[in-house]
């Protein structure tokens, strides 16, 4: 895998620029060591709040582990688009942060 590839998984994030504004992509981190559904456990940022890269932004579980997972980037928290106890898959996009 290309370093660049591995730092865009590790990241979690895709960047789309829509007039002038930098749009995050939130995506579902691959945890542990299997591609196993997760589930998303809780917000800790809600819409519309402001959000430091390295912040805990949400919490997620599989059936083997519990695990905070760090905001990928700093601005603005505008869109929730999976909520709390929903079932998700490894790269499914789960919100949108406003740099």
């Amino acid at each position: 895998m290309k370093s660049f590839e591995m730092l865009r998984l590790y990241r979690n994030i895709d960047q789309t620029n829509l007039g002038g504004e930098i749009m995050v992509e939130v995506q579902v981190p691959m945890i542990g060591q299997s591609g196993m559904d997760v589930r998303i456990e809780v917000w800790m940022i809600e819409e519309g709040e402001h959000v430091e890269k390295g912040e805990a932004l949400y919490e997620l579980s599989n059936e083997k582990l519990n695990q905070e997972i760090e905001s990928p980037a700093t601005g603005t928290l505008v869109k929730i688009l999976v909520q709390e106890g929903e079932t998700v898959a490894v790269g499914d996009i789960l919100a949108h942060i406003e740099e």
